[in-house]
């Protein structure tokens, strides 16, 4: 079973073969074998969602399977914490005498020591190790204000960002070609999957991803407005993916930038969605610069956070977690998360501001509980998004900005279309009681009544958080 000079890939949020930096890299230099280890224990202390490990394993079991059209045997190996994998990548690079590994950055706190502690021992045992990026679109550190610093705020960011990516545009990597092991020398273990997830709306194969990719290309056009209105199916549904990297950002803007040239539409600096895009290098870049901090539940700003932790606060949190605020928008919006483990962004805002800032709770308690619910969960885009609306974070909304479920349910759910889908007890109100219904039509429908009084709370709330 022994083979000379195998370069070992270790696969981790890159769970692709197009796209993938260390891949490539290593299929040039040599036969590859790949290798996954799913740290359990691990990603529970991350609030992993059940559906997103199962996504995850669904996806790995595709990945083998286009790994293996190409004979790179893909082995499955699970283990507890981080720490494990220093032993587990030493007994598969001794059982193959494989002296080369292959990994792409990953740039959370956790994910940093292990790399740090799993790279200097082997290089201690003569091993050698190779790491590239693979998960932004521009590869980290590149941007740096007139000062030298990092950027703290978005829009000078992206200007930044676009002038470097025109000038310096990231090279695409060439389609992989098939190599000669022997796959049944490879016993490449058993991926089982226990943990629920929704399939009909989460494939896992990447020709429904790619086809996904095509059909919301197509409807450019309309993403600026479409994007925004929760009951259809306007924005890209490419998120869960791109947290497990099954698609890749980069590979995303390539595609973005070809349909573009073929539909003759020359602007593609002001198109949203790259925007959007730019938006989640600018949060990774966010949480490289500030990894101790903000992983340790820091806030990027320090400022007022009179945060309720009593027993009110704890109600409040509850009926929030449990889609029994009376607001019908937002407890819509959250049993969307809990039937589908997804929420739409214009909710993600709706939902957490009104948290933060209505109820004032704790922006750390909502965030947890998104990362335990999300099939995309995400930390850095989710962090970043919290702190946002909690006006913490980097380049957050001022503190004054507070949403109104009500207004906000009004502008872009008019018709109340999505709250009567998900909220189906409300559904024989009109178009105009059903984003906030008398206290009557709360009985009759056994709805409860608001958990708090939306003036006074903004009051509250503007005196506290200035």
């Amino acid at each position: 079973m022994t083979k000379a000079n195998l370069q070992l890939v270790w696969f981790r949020q890159d769970l692709r073969v197009a796209d993938n930096h260390a891949l490539h890299f290593a299929s040039q230099q040599g036969p590859v074998v790949g290798v996954y280890l799913e740290a359990k224990e691990q990603h529970r202390k991350h609030n992993e969602s059940p559906a997103k490990v199962g996504l995850r394993k669904a996806i790995l079991k595709e990945l083998r399977i286009e790994l293996n059209k190409l004979s790179i045997p893909l082995l499955y190996r699970e283990i507890e914490n981080f720490p494990d994998s220093l032993e587990a990548i030493q007994t598969v690079m001794e059982q193959y005498q494989s002296n080369d590994l292959w990994f792409n950055y990953e740039y959370l706190l956790n994910e940093i020591n292990r790399d740090k502690t799993l790279v200097a021992e082997l290089k201690k045992s003569g091993k050698r190790v190779h790491q590239y990026h693979s998960d932004l679109i521009l590869e980290p550190n590149q941007l740096a204000s007139l000062k030298g610093e990092p950027y703290k705020v978005f829009t000078p960011y992206k200007k930044a960002w676009l002038k470097q990516f025109q000038d310096f545009p990231p090279g695409k990597l060439p389609k992989l070609k098939k190599q000669t092991l022997n796959l049944n020398k490879y016993p490449q273990g058993n991926i089982e999957i226990k943990e629920k997830y929704r399939q009909d709306l989460w494939p896992c194969d990447y020709l429904s991803q790619n086809k996904r990719v095509k059909r919301f290309l197509k409807k450019q056009a309309q993403y600026p407005e479409a994007r925004d209105i929760p009951s259809i199916n306007g924005t890209s549904g490419l998120s869960p993916y791109l947290s497990l990297g099954s698609l890749s950002a980069q590979g995303l803007v390539n595609a973005l930038l070809e349909h573009m040239d073929r539909e003759g539409l020359r602007d593609w600096q002001s198109n949203v969605w790259l925007s959007e895009l730019i938006w989640r290098d600018f949060y990774r870049q966010i949480m490289i610069d500030n990894v101790e901090r903000l992983c340790k539940h820091g806030a990027f700003k320090k400022r007022s956070e009179p945060w309720l932790e009593n027993e009110e606060g704890i109600k409040r949190f509850q009926a929030w977690q449990q889609a029994k605020t009376g607001f019908p928008i937002v407890d819509a919006a959250m049993r969307q998360l809990m039937q589908t483990g997804w929420m739409h962004n214009r909710l993600r805002m709706i939902t957490s501001m009104f948290l933060t800032k209505l109820c004032l709770v704790d922006w750390r308690w909502g965030e947890k509980h998104f990362m335990q619910h999300l099939v995309d969960g995400d930390f850095a885009s989710n962090n970043g998004g919290w702190q946002w609306c909690a006006s913490t974070g980097s380049d957050a909304v001022p503190y004054f900005r507070i949403m109104n479920p009500v207004t906000q349910s009004k502008k872009f759910d008019e018709e109340g279309l999505f709250i009567k889908k998900f909220m189906p007890e409300l559904a024989q109100l009109d178009n105009k009681d059903i984003h906030f219904p008398t206290s009557k039509q709360r009985q009759n429908c056994g709805y409860p009544e608001p958990i708090i009084d939306y003036k006074v709370a903004r009051k509250i709330a503007l005196e506290l958080l200035a």
